[in-house]
């Protein structure tokens, strides 16, 4: 089931999986700190790349892109719940409850998550992070020589180790980050 959604569902799913383990590892010690900073760089991730990068897919009603972001939302409230216990009862009773009446009546009294081991994907992990870090470093570029991101460029040379193993969806992602048509190795 998992193999089957599209790659960027996968991602952000197998960074919640992630997420969740070492949410709960830091507040097993006690460190509320690392758990707000981890929590912090998903929203980051989930907003500024999966989110960005479907949304498309959210303006077309697509479900699994919906259903992905509802069960990533669901389970930030949880992980949330000990550090802002009212803002996440809120999400809670005008989100959740709407959606799945039978969910627990409070955020306070359903499961805390736990991490799904078989959903996380390294690999893919590190395949997303040198996407971003490459349309990072395109963009940085394009500031360099004073073109805009709206102007269509023909070509880009990449080099970069790891981009021979690049996803034709991840390198069609590049492409359309960086408005190029096509991407070379250098």
């Amino acid at each position: 089931k998992q193999l089957s959604r599209p790659i960027m569902d996968r991602w952000i799913l197998s960074e919640l999986q992630i997420l969740i383990r070492e949410v709960d590892k830091a507040y097993a010690d006690f460190d509320s700190q690392t758990a707000g900073r981890l929590i912090a760089t998903f929203i980051d991730d989930l907003s500024n790349w999966y989110v960005r990068r479907s949304r498309r897919k959210f303006w077309d009603g697509d479900s699994a892109a919906l259903t992905t972001l509802y069960k990533c939302l669901k389970e930030l409230t949880l992980l949330m719940a000990p550090m802002v216990p009212f803002i996440t009862e809120h999400v809670w009773q005008k989100m959740i409850r709407v959606v799945e009446p039978d969910a627990p009546l409070s955020v306070h009294l359903a499961d805390f998550p736990v991490a799904d081991s078989t959903a996380i994907h390294p690999q893919l992990s590190a395949d997303v992070a040198l996407t971003r870090r490459l349309v990072e470093l395109g963009r940085a570029a394009r500031a360099q020589s004073q073109v805009k991101i709206r102007q269509p460029l023909s070509r880009a040379l990449i080099a970069a180790s790891g981009w021979k193993r690049l996803s034709e969806e991840l390198r069609n992602q590049i492409s359309d980050e960086l408005n190029v048509d096509s991407l070379d190795e250098l």
